[in-house]
């Protein structure tokens, strides 16, 4: 099983980048723009779906990490509902906005099945999760490295 030491090689985290660099493209080749409660809303939203990821990526426990999980994929259903505001005031396309919906769901689904096999992780040793083991007399912060199975990693060949 791979060990991650870095949450950019998680492919929810990955997925969410995507995501937000689509919300972002929205609000800024359309009538968003100048909406400017609901642009700052949807943008802080997608934003907030990556980053919850690696703030939990970056806890040494799993029940830290399973919380922020749960926080980033609360975050892209908010993603999915502000697009149908954006979508009832006829901002951007309705092909776009059916795109970055369907994107949303995508991140969402991919952070609950993270979240659902480190769950199962919790009381079962032998299941393939392993929590990090950091070292906290070193002086010097790190970052910690968690044991996933592949399907939730980024391999190589993915590339960034």
């Amino acid at each position: 099983m791979p060990k991650i030491e870095r949450f950019e090689d998680l492919r929810c985290w990955k997925k969410a980048r995507e995501m937000t660099s689509g919300v972002y493209d929205l609000t800024e080749s359309s009538d968003l723009s100048s909406d400017y409660r609901l642009r700052d809303q949807l943008t802080g939203a997608a934003v907030s779906t990556m980053s919850n990821i690696s703030e939990g990526f970056a806890r040494y426990h799993k029940k830290d990490f399973i919380r922020f999980l749960d926080y980033a994929q609360s975050s892209a259903a908010e993603v999915k509902s502000l697009l149908y505001v954006a979508l009832d005031q006829s901002y951007g396309t309705l092909e776009g906005i059916k795109d970055l919906q369907r994107q949303s769901e995508a991140s969402q689904r991919m952070i609950l099945s993270l979240l659902k096999h480190v769950r199962s992780t919790i009381s079962d040793s032998t299941s393939g999760t392993s929590e990090p083991n950091p070292a906290y007399d070193s002086g010097n912060p790190t970052t910690p490295t968690w044991t996933l199975p592949p399907q939730f990693v980024i391999s190589p060949s993915d590339g960034e």
